[in-house]
């Protein structure tokens, strides 16, 4: 379960501060659950919420409007989505909750029995009680072909397999693609790594515009990206950029970074409405997740969010 949210601490003092997004420094992130430790005080912006965003669990899931001007309207179409990612061959260990839509965002096997295990995770995903499945691949699918998705689709016969494509689930876009920039050294679990500097424009160049919710395996850059072992950030610039100044998804899914599991919420001064210190509720802001189940020797749970459109 979700620690005790940043979001939760600022409802009772009514303030709290918002780290800024490096390289967009009209844009702050606010984190609702899990603070990340590694956060510093510089350029931080004083944020006051005007609405309960919820805390990501079963019994109080995010909630998140395709158009903030439906905030409080009746008779809304809702799907729930049950969110995981690098579950790594520990899937049967993790409660489930239910739900309309399940969301993977890779990573469900370890790289030296992938092609075994992939089969297993197959038929476990199977046997959940939701309609609808997806599931993306991650850097540890090296079963999965990337010349070859229609192969990928039907090795995960019980779920919609995307690649660098869409799928239209009771009127919600979602988009999933698995890549991320290569590490550019030799680590046998680089499944999905591509050339950074072609990365943007063969890639994330084709996500289209406006779609609900975006799945990708790793993280934007500045987002819940940290890697403690290199003291550095890894996420994608490139993704964060095409993200939030062209696809503005409502959600970005993603997953891989281990030690930064948890939500933001990202907004931007440029497309949104300030009096004082307060953003307005129509403004149109993004719900960013780290999913990444496995923290070691612990396990986390899944992101349970109701979407209203």
């Amino acid at each position: 379960m979700f620690k005790a949210s940043t979001y939760l601490w600022c409802c009772c003092l009514r303030r709290c501060h918002v780290q800024r997004v490096r390289g967009h420094p009209a844009a702050a992130l606010h984190h609702l659950t899990h603070f990340p430790p590694y956060e510093v005080d510089e350029q931080v912006l004083p944020f006051s919420p005007t609405r309960h965003y919820g805390t990501g669990t079963e019994d109080d899931p995010f909630t998140i409007y395709r158009d903030p001007q439906l905030i409080g309207k009746d008779n809304l179409k809702r799907l729930r989505f049950v969110c995981i990612s690098d579950t790594h061959n520990q899937i049967h260990k993790i409660k489930i909750p239910n739900g309309d839509v399940f969301v993977h965002c890779g990573d469900a096997v370890r790289w030296s029995s992938a092609a075994r295990d992939i089969l297993v995770y197959n038929e476990f995903v199977g046997a959940l009680p939701h309609r609808h499945k997806l599931f993306i691949g991650g850097n540890h699918c090296v079963c999965l072909d990337p010349k070859r998705p229609e192969q990928s689709q039907k090795i995960l016969s019980n779920m919609i397999y995307l690649q660098d494509s869409m799928t239209d689930i009771e009127g919600v876009q979602i988009y999933g693609s698995p890549w991320r920039p290569k590490r550019g050294i030799i680590y046998p679990a680089e499944a999905f790594g591509y050339d950074p500097a072609r990365i943007r424009e063969e890639k994330w160049s084709n996500i289209p515009a406006d779609i609900d919710i975006l799945l990708t395996h790793g993280p934007p850059y500045s987002v819940r990206d940290y890697h403690p072992l290199t003291d550095e950030r890894i996420g994608d610039p490139a993704l964060l950029d095409e993200v939030v100044t062209r696809v503005r998804p409502r959600i970005h899914l993603f997953g891989h970074m281990h030690k930064c599991r948890g939500a933001s919420l990202y907004k931007s001064e440029n497309n949104q409405v300030l009096e004082g210190d307060h953003f307005q509720p129509q403004s149109n802001d993004i719900l960013f997740v780290n999913l990444a189940i496995h923290q070691g020797k612990t396990l986390g749970e899944p992101v349970v969010i109701d979407y209203y459109y």
